[in-house]
């Protein structure tokens, strides 16, 4: 058996990637080197396989963080309204970029939405909201989202613009 030296950023890592190896040298497709892409594609195998309570991560890597808009539920977020209100910041940062047209966001655009931790994917409608300097998503908010996650005031949710699928990329980042 060949030893390998890695450069690991921490313990844990290192026991995967240990384990990792031995069972690639079991299956007997070990390779010779490994390149810094094939620590990278460890470290994120291993983050898969990371420890979920129901359909929520329970741990948080410390790598650059996909989820570009974070929003801590607010009662608001939870009525019967159905809608989720953003930021004008984290709107004109992170929505308004992708989809385009300002004339149509005032009306209302039609947004796909991919909750990564149930594989499902679903329809909102994103806007300006009128009467204040806020966006919302809305329509079956409350339905889709609120009720079927089972969302609360205090949890904390994910957005992000996937550009390869052209659609945002929703999770529940930490539960309260």
């Amino acid at each position: 058996m060949r030893v390998m030296s890695l450069t690991c950023k921490s313990n844990w890592f290192k026991v995967s990637v240990l384990l990792i190896l031995k069972i690639n040298l079991d299956n007997g497709c070990l390779k010779q080197r490994m390149y810094p892409s094939d620590v990278g594609a460890l470290e994120l195998r291993y983050m898969s396989l990371q420890p979920r309570k129901g359909n929520i991560a329970t741990k948080v890597p410390l790598y650059d963080d996909p989820w570009k808009i974070k929003k801590v539920l607010k009662e608001s977020d939870l009525g019967n309204m159905s809608r989720l209100m953003l930021g004008k910041d984290l709107a004109e940062k992170f929505v308004l970029p992708v989809l385009g047209d300002a004339a149509e966001i005032e009306k209302g655009v039609s947004v796909k939405i991919w909750d990564v931790d149930t594989y499902t994917m679903h329809s909102l409608v994103f806007k300006k909201w009128a009467s204040s300097r806020c966006y919302i998503f809305m329509g079956k908010w409350v339905q889709d989202f609120v009720k079927r996650r089972g969302l609360k005031k205090g949890d904390e949710i994910g957005f992000y613009w996937d550009p390869y699928n052209s659609h945002f990329n929703f999770s529940v980042l930490r539960v309260n």
